[in-house]
């Protein structure tokens, strides 16, 4: 009886520990967050007494850098709890590892495919949030490897599984950045400025140098 007691109590540590373990999901929003950098395209438009124009309308979900007079497509974003779809695209159990030093994140054949089957946005992306327990820690933009449009914040490159070309690009999703957004000079991004993703990542064991 006393060896049984112990086995069971035992097998609900086991147990609890696990359940205690932290979940890394990645979300879809509900709604695009317009960037924190620059300002509304429409706005600007507005207090400059601009016509507002359909070429202008196009670009609603764009916003504008007075100093530099750019446009911004993908730029840095912050999310919070309710703006996050009620289920992960990316459960926790495709979250196969993250290679630090490539900023590459290395999902199951089934994550894969949940981001391949994206239906791209070319100009303006796929805004997404990676989260630990929920709590988001790192937000980005799906681009589709086709597009021309510049991001310079965290984005993973994709192919769109529809489209008939297979493109050269990253076997696996690498979070890339841009060195400003007038010229294409990408790199990658420091996923070790996110401590509490790697915190997470260390703890599960799917951290990789």
């Amino acid at each position: 009886m006393k060896n049984i007691l112990v086995i069971l109590s035992s097998f609900l540590i086991f147990f609890s520990c696990k359940n205690a373990e932290d979940k890394i999901e990645i979300y879809l929003l509900k709604e695009r967050i317009r960037s924190s950098e620059g300002v509304s395209l429409i706005e600007y438009a507005k207090k400059q007494n601009l016509p507002i124009e359909e070429e202008i309308t196009s670009q609603a979900k764009a916003n504008y850098d007075t100093l530099k007079k750019q446009f911004i497509y993908g730029g840095k974003f912050d999310v919070i709890d309710k703006d996050i779809s009620k289920k992960p695209l990316i459960e926790d159990n495709e979250v196969l590892g993250l290679n630090l030093s490539k900023s590459e994140f290395l999902l199951s054949t089934s994550g894969e495919k949940k981001i391949e089957s994206l239906k791209p946005n070319m100009k303006f992306g796929i805004q997404f949030v990676i989260c630990v327990n929920r709590k988001p820690c790192l937000t980005g933009y799906f681009r589709s490897n086709i597009s021309s449009y510049i991001y310079n914040w965290n984005y993973i490159g994709y192919d769109y599984f529809k489209h008939d070309d297979k493109t050269a690009h990253d076997k696996n999703f690498v979070i890339r950045q841009n060195a400003g957004y007038e010229k294409w000079k990408p790199i990658l991004t420091k996923i070790n400025e996110y401590p509490s993703l790697i915190s997470a990542l260390k703890k599960t064991n799917r951290l990789h140098h």
